[in-house]
């Protein structure tokens, strides 16, 4: 039995991560795939680590399979590492859309690491393979998935030359590795701010996971702040990005340059006209300029007090075993979210307790639960149910963008019921 086989879990396991992944994904996504270039899918989700080899199973029996590196003729960098059979290594890979650029771009070949595998076989090496790249080379490996055992990220980490984020100061849109090492793609500045442009503006939250050191830890404060400024001074804000009236958009974190890039091509197709992208910082700072004289009322205290019977996160079982969580919570949240969408709440909400209880925390849990609330009105338990995501997903380093903007309308419906 080889490394992977007895330190992680068999292909069995290999199809429910996929499942997960699949159900995560749907979530996840804020724009339908349908028409959308490839590589703003790719980077916008940025990169998966498994704690199982990267490759899942189809229950072949064949001894055909092997692993192969695509690399770059000039500089013998190697770029993708794959497994496949018959003509795989040649043939256009959908889902490497960053390696299909590199391609595209360079004179590049393939060399094969091993043949005559079975698929288990070729499973394990794959990851062993992108192991050992990751961990004795600088190489930016294209694979969007990467095993747990890996030294460092691949390629779909930000750019180093990114600069560093500093207190009030407007970060960067930037590049990942792979786009500023293969394609050129350099940091880009955020808009200089014009009051002109701030009549109709759409706040875009992007990455806000790791703005603490802009905000001081206290992002809420120069949000409502620039909102209140941009309400006293007759401006609007709308909800749509894409609304033919909005004059501005203002971002609260930063993001992709190429996911912008791909933004603004959609402006122009769907309203005519790129929008100019501003900072949440530096539209704060103009407007506390230019309106000084403006006295702002003391934020609403939302005082939040949910009552339910969920445990403590400290006494969920398989809190640090994601596969035993999956296996005995899943099937409990799947079948709340069947008595949610029948309209069973109540019997819903206990269903994703005991899905929580068990140690399942897929995003689409906690989507469901804050549904659940939400019908119910019930906006102390939602707000709640999302702080508890949010701390859970920054703690990974994830980006919990949903969450924040619905728990920002949360506070909001609750503020109007408290002034009722």
């Amino acid at each position: 039995m080889g490394l992977f086989s007895r330190l992680f879990f068999g292909k069995k396991k290999a199809k429910r991560q996929d499942k997960e992944n699949q159900i995560e994904e749907k979530y996840e996504r804020r724009e339908p795939i349908q028409g959308i270039s490839p590589g703003v899918n790719d980077i916008s989700f940025d990169i998966s680590i498994s704690s199982s080899p990267v490759g899942v199973s189809t229950g072949s029996t064949a001894k055909d399979f092997y692993v192969y590196h695509w690399y770059i003729k000039d500089t013998d960098e190697i770029f993708y590492v794959g497994k496949g059979s018959s003509n795989r290594y040649k043939e256009f890979h959908e889902s490497a859309y960053e390696a299909e650029k590199i391609r595209e771009m360079y004179d590049t070949d393939v060399r094969f690491v091993k043949k005559g595998l079975t698929e288990d076989e070729a499973i394990e090496l794959e990851s062993e393979e992108i192991i050992r790249i990751l961990n004795e080379t600088n190489y930016r490996l294209t694979n969007r998935i990467i095993p747990l055992l890996t030294k460092r990220g691949n390629g779909y980490d930000c750019s180093p030359n990114t600069p560093k984020l500093e207190f009030e100061k407007a970060p960067y849109l930037y590049p990942s590795e792979i786009e500023e090492h293969y394609f050129g793609i350099k940091p880009r500045a955020f808009d200089i701010v014009e009051y002109d442009n701030l009549k109709k503006v759409v706040f875009e939250y992007g990455h806000t996971h790791d703005t603490k050191e802009i905000y001081g830890g206290n992002l809420d404060k120069y949000l409502s702040e620039t909102k209140a400024l941009l309400e006293a001074s007759g401006n609007k804000i709308l909800k749509t990005k894409f609304a033919k009236s909005v004059t501005a958009w203002v971002y609260l974190g930063d993001d992709y340059v190429t996911r912008h890039e791909w933004e603004q091509e959609k402006a122009l197709e769907r309203i005519g006209r790129n929008v100019p992208t501003y900072h949440l910082i530096d539209v704060w700072k103009l407007l506390k300029e230019k309106f000084s004289d403006i006295e702002l009322e003391p934020t609403e205290e939302v005082v939040i007090n949910p009552i339910h019977n969920r445990v403590p996160l400290k006494d969920i079982r398989n809190l640090h075993d994601w596969s035993k969580g999956f296996d005995e919570g899943h099937p409990y949240w799947e079948q709340g979210d069947r008595e949610r969408k029948n309209g069973n709440i109540e019997k819903a909400i206990k269903l994703f307790d005991k899905a929580r209880y068990n140690g399942y925390d897929a995003p689409a849990l906690y989507n469901s639960y804050a549904m659940a609330y939400r019908k119910l009105k019930d906006y102390d338990n939602e707000i709640a149910i999302l702080d508890e995501v949010i701390e859970r997903l920054t703690k990974e380093n994830e980006k919990p963008l949903r969450f924040t903007e619905r728990r920002e309308r949360a506070i909001a419906l609750k503020q109007k019921r408290q002034r009722k």
